[in-house]
């Protein structure tokens, strides 16, 4: 029996957006009356809500969204939960016991907890220390997701673990929900929007989890 689990934030007007970035907005033009069509007018920053970091997002030259390997973006993950307060360093990654083989990692930490009655954005969230990026790039790992708004905590100055993932070509995503899932094996499906050159895009992102414990996650 497959369960799905839909991780990605809701897009409306009353989603948090990152100091400096434009609220996105979701405006009716018209509404369905029998004759017309309901259509809607979005506007919204290429990093709000669930969205994929590319290498393009930090690395000058580096491969933009649309340009993004699929195999990556799919395929076998592995979730994580590491409560407390952050950033989460690599000693904490360590005790998770991680199979040898997941190169998708998704971290849900206390930032999930909160998202439901966040109606502002709050500077608090949990990140990851620089140590941690350095431990998933000595893994392996490929693709990491966490559920908070950014990868590393707000303020970091120089953006290390951004920089340290993307100049590897490791893909971000950020801004997960992961409220209802348990730490294990899934079947990750993300698909970011196809921009052109895109230094991010918002996405849509799901869990397959089927039950059965075997297999890789590679």
């Amino acid at each position: 029996m497959l369960t799905i689990y839909d991780i990605s934030m809701p897009i409306s007007s009353r989603l948090p957006a990152w100091p400096g970035e434009p609220q996105a907005e979701v405006t009716r033009i018209s509404t369905a009356d029998g004759t017309a069509p309901s259509v809607s007018r979005i506007a919204l920053s290429s990093h709000a809500g669930t969205h994929v970091d590319p290498p393009a997002h930090f690395i000058p030259g580096g491969i933009t969204v649309d340009h993004l390997p699929l195999d990556v973006l799919i395929g076998p993950a592995w979730v994580v939960h590491l409560a407390g307060p952050g950033p989460i360093q690599a000693a904490d990654l360590e005790k998770t016991a991680l199979p040898a083989d997941v190169a998708r990692l998704l971290i849900r930490t206390d930032n999930s907890e909160h998202a439901v009655s966040r109606a502002a954005f709050d500077p608090h969230f949990v990140g990851l220390a620089p140590d941690a990026a350095g431990w998933l790039l000595a893994r392996g790992v490929r693709l990491v997701g966490i559920d908070g708004p950014s990868i590393e905590p707000y303020g970091s100055a120089g953006m290390p673990v951004h920089r340290a993932l993307l100049a590897a070509g490791v893909i971000i995503v950020e801004n997960l929900w992961l409220a209802d899932v348990a730490p294990g094996p899934y079947q990750l499906i993300c698909l970011p929007l196809r921009i052109a050159d895109g230094d991010g895009a918002p996405a849509r992102a799901i869990l397959v989890h089927n039950n059965f414990s075997g297999g890789t996650c590679v």
